[in-house]
């Protein structure tokens, strides 16, 4: 059974398990998040064994190659992963690596190779052959990174979550292996570049039989052609650069600003560990960027807004929390993993503790753009993080440590402001409704249509009553009218015309409407001294109480509160069935009802109706809701429907 299957099957296992945690083992991101940490932890298992079997001096090449395989992954790979994940995503089938990313991936391999080359005396006792594991770490973790967008493109996310820690603990074998046999420097070589072949196991190429699909289903030809990816690769690779310029630079700065040997070893110790959980960060990103990559397809560029400003609150919320913890616990921490000589001052640890938080808030934030496919404002933020920092160094700031630390907080803080901020301009593409208000509107609906049932009832309660007593027939009425996307529903009202009555009047109206001029305002909504309605309905309809009953339909979902009014069939083909307004529900009022009600024409209500469409929210719903009470009885009309 391949593992492809297997996942199959654990998921048809879990959902008989009941609904406890159901969520968390469908959805996958419990998968990554552990098979995150497995990485995490089978990564500096792997590094602490090799330090203490090979010993500091023959541990320096395995040292040299891990420090240019976390700058090519980082910087190169990373990039090339979202940019699959977000190819795949959008409806892409088939190898997705663009031409561009293969040759970046080859030069930065040669590259690689010429600088181990180079300085094969100093580093590599002049054993050429590590030229040979530059290219081949390179080779398989190219495989490696591109497979996992694969995965988390097609939404296989626990696949991703236990590809990621199975390549790890593969890596973490083999050294230990070596170490039982022989320790040797080439053996830990080979661990490295063997661990990520793993990601075959999964066999992330094949394409699913069905393709997996988002919450809001399937995106359509006309959403993936909102977005384009010109320019997001090179995007994605410069604002990687930048970022890891800010994470990984300091130590060497801190040399070049007269730290001394305690204090640059210090300051490395500090910022390794402080850096840690970014490791999650990484992976987590390829559960975050499928939906988002949805949404800025559909349009949905509101939420997306909201999801900037909701993650750039929260960390700076964290990153204050992370400052006090760095400063109580941090010196501690760093004492315990490398050594009383390690300790840095607490002002130190809390800068950099708080200035992680930031980054990896920084990084959520920034898939919002990789999402929206603007890697212009993706790397503007990131260039000008590292120009902030760069003016910090600058200042006359005695201590390197604070030097060095403060430029990386300030670098962040910017790089966090400037990522909302591009993350929250408006463009073109943003269509003007989303998700977001789709849901504060259905909840309105139900919470006010409640509310408004149960204190409205007595008057519901006499209005039947009255009903009965003046007319023959039933209290409620029922008509079939049309909804959105043209769906016919069946529309509830208290009665208010004789239960025998001639349809021609009604008819002939319409016809009236048809043959009249667009500019023809004689011919209203109303019908004038309609002959079919009842002396207790003719109350009725000047208060609106026969609408009570629409709270009916709100309440199952036909209708909304607030929407361009539900029309018969006919009168809906005389406006046509593909007019704006019938892409959304029916409401029981809407713009139309508070800006003339019955007294103007169709074309005007039609009018009125587009207009709500296209600039409908929540503050304007509410608006509307409020202006209908005073319109109720300042301005009662009459309705030419039963």
């Amino acid at each position: 059974m391949d593992a492809a299957q297997h996942e199959q099957d654990q998921e048809q296992q879990s959902q008989s398990r009941g609904p406890r945690y159901a969520y968390l083992r469908r959805d996958g991101t419990l998968d990554i998040v552990l098979g995150s940490l497995v990485a995490g932890i089978g990564a500096y298992a792997y590094q602490f064994l090799g330090g203490h079997y090979l010993g500091a001096e023959a541990f320096a090449p395995i040292a040299a190659l891990l420090t240019a395989h976390f700058l090519v992954f980082v910087i190169i790979l990373l990039p090339i992963e979202q940019f699959v994940i977000r190819r795949i995503t959008l409806g892409g089938t088939g190898w997705v690596v663009p031409v561009r990313a293969i040759i970046l991936v080859v030069v930065t391999a040669l590259a690689a190779g010429v600088v181990v080359w180079l300085v094969a005396d100093d580093y590599f006792d002049g054993d050429s052959s590590f030229v040979f594991f530059v290219f081949a770490t390179v080779a398989s973790h190219f495989a490696f990174a591109t497979g996992r967008g694969y995965l988390a493109g097609h939404r296989r996310f626990r696949s991703y979550g236990l590809a990621s820690g199975a390549a790890s603990l593969l890596r973490l074998a083999i050294a230990i292996a070596v170490v039982i046999i022989a320790p040797s420097v080439t053996g830990f070589a080979w661990a490295q570049v063997l661990g990520p072949l793993v990601i075959f196991l999964w066999r992330p190429f094949r394409a699913p039989k069905e393709r997996p699909v988002g919450s809001r289903g399937e995106l359509t030809d006309a959403n993936v052609e909102n977005l384009d990816d010109r320019g997001l690769l090179s995007g994605l690779v410069l604002s990687s650069a930048a970022s890891q310029a800010l994470l990984l630079a300091g130590p060497l700065v801190g040399g070049a600003l007269g730290a001394t040997h305690v204090e640059f070893s210090t300051l490395y110790a500090t910022l390794l560990l402080a850096r840690a959980p970014l490791t999650l960060g990484y992976n987590l990103i390829a559960r975050v960027l499928p939906p988002f990559t949805e949404m800025a397809a559909r349009g949905e560029r509101r939420e997306l807004r909201a999801w900037a400003r909701g993650m750039g609150v929260a960390s700076v919320f964290l990153a204050g929390i992370g400052a006090v913890l760095g400063a109580l616990i941090g010196p501690l921490l760093v004492q315990i993993a490398f050594g009383n000589d390690f300790t840095p001052e607490s002002g130190v640890a809390a800068m950099a503790a708080a200035g992680v938080v930031l980054a990896a808030g920084g990084l959520f934030i920034g898939q919002i753009l990789v999402a929206r496919g603007q890697p212009a404002r993706l790397a503007a933020a990131w260039l000008l993080a590292v120009g902030a920092a760069v003016a910090v160094i600058l200042l006359p700031i005695s201590d390197p440590l604070v030097s060095v630390t403060l430029a990386f907080l300030v670098g962040e803080i910017v790089a966090l402001a400037a990522l909302v901020f591009g993350a929250l301009m408006r463009d073109s593409q943003e269509m003007e409704i989303s998700h977001g208000y789709s849901v504060v509107k259905r909840s309105l609906d139900i919470g006010v249509a409640l509310v408004l049932s149960i204190l409205t009832s007595p008057v519901l309660l006499l209005a039947a009553i009255a009903v009965r007593l003046d007319s023959e027939g039933p209290v409620f009425f029922r008509q079939q009218r049309v909804g959105r996307e043209g769906a016919d529903f069946w529309m509830v009202k208290v009665r208010t015309m004789v239960i025998h009555h001639e349809e021609e009047v009604f008819h002939d109206h319409l016809e009236r409407i048809q043959e009249a001029d667009a500019d023809d305002s004689v011919y209203t909504i109303r019908i004038d001294d309609d002959p079919r309605i009842t002396r207790v309905g003719s109350v009725l309809r000047r208060l609106s109480i026969d609408e009570l009953p629409n709270l009916w339909n709100v309440l199952r979902g036909s209708m909304t509160l607030v929407g361009p009014r539900p029309l018969v069939r006919v009168e809906a083909e005389l406006i046509g069935l593909d007019n704006p307004r019938f892409t959304v529900k029916p409401g029981v009022t809407g713009l139309a009802q508070v800006r003339g009600r019955d007294n103007i024409s169709i074309e005007d209500r039609t009018d009125l109706d587009e207009e709500y469409v296209r600039t409908r929210s929540t503050r304007l719903d509410a608006r509307i809701l409020m202006a209908t009470v005073t319109t109720v009885f300042k301005d009662p009309g009459e309705h030419p429907e039963a």
